[in-house]
């Protein structure tokens, strides 16, 4: 009887303690959207959306109904909505982002290829590993890079310890301020499956995605969705190395703080720049800045 009551009293107790919270986001066209990061201010309470934009969240009974929830998507306005008024309508629509078009122009110069970051995997290595649990979760590192680039892939380095039958990864791109990610670069989402392990190439190409007047970009990486063997315990980690540069990131949701830490991905990019280019954005810039201390 007594064991009895406690059962009751520890179910009536995880009750009390949370509110889940479940709907769909989609765009202003009834199109779902797809992992869209949801957060809860900066607690470390997030999910993301699944493929078909259904989402569940759990929200501490503690919290006042007037604490914002998060939506985030790339290539979508930002949406803060109070716990009140998502709980009055979970289905929320997101409205598209408008960018201004910037005509990028090479000036009729021919480009050079490279490859920026590691190409081999070194004897001594480290893991990186990712929660199957939480989708929110961020890893990647810091890329130096030419003031006019062009991305053409970003191959990285599954651990071959990883045990999976598929797993979905979203990719991420940020600028850079004070050494971590600062805003996003993408407007629509980039989605990577894969089955295997050892190296692995994300064609970006049919994005176009060309940066300027900028010398690093942060890549990074979520696990979104997973397939796990029928008789395997999941594991999925990247391989990193240690080196003298913060160049490792971490955050465990679209809220919350980046963390750098010394190392890097075993990972690379391999780019598109123009010289020239680069010469006349670096020039350009240097003379405003001479002009602006002028008129100081």
């Amino acid at each position: 009887m007594k064991i009895g009551l406690a059962i009751c009293a520890l179910l009536l107790t995880i009750s009390i303690c949370a509110q889940k919270i479940s709907g769909t986001v989609k765009n202003e066209n009834k199109e779902v959207i797809s992992y869209c990061s949801i957060s809860f201010g900066n607690e470390n309470i997030s999910t993301i959306t699944d493929n078909n934009g259904n989402y569940s969240l759990e929200i501490p009974q503690s919290a006042n109904k007037n604490d914002e929830i998060i939506f985030e998507s790339n290539g979508y306005e930002s949406k803060n909505l109070s716990i009140n008024e998502i709980t009055q309508n979970s289905n929320i629509i997101l409205n598209k982002r408008v960018y201004a078009i910037q005509e990028i122009n090479v000036s009729g110069k021919k480009t050079k290829r490279e490859t920026i970051g590691a190409e081999k995997r070194p004897m001594l290595t480290f893991s990186k590993m990712f929660d199957k649990n939480k989708p929110t979760v961020e890893q990647g590192q810091i890329f130096d890079i030419y003031n006019w680039t062009k991305l053409n892939s970003y191959n990285f380095y599954i651990i071959p310890s990883s045990r999976f039958k598929e797993i979905t990864l979203k990719l991420n791109i940020y600028s850079v301020k004070d050494g971590l990610p600062y805003q996003s670069l993408l407007n629509e989402n980039i989605i990577y499956k894969t089955g295997t392990t050892g190296w692995q190439n994300i064609d970006l190409q049919q994005y176009r995605l060309i940066y300027t007047d900028s010398d690093k970009l942060a890549i990074t990486l979520q696990l979104v969705d997973y397939i796990q063997d029928d008789t395997i315990d999941f594991v999925f980690g990247i391989s990193a190395k240690k080196t003298l540069s913060n160049n490792l990131l971490y955050r465990y949701q679209s809220q919350g703080k980046w963390e750098a830490s010394k190392g890097s991905f075993i990972s690379n990019i391999n780019i598109n720049y123009n010289k020239d280019q680069r010469e006349k954005i670096s020039t350009a810039k240097n003379q405003n800045e001479a002009v602006s201390k002028n008129t100081e």
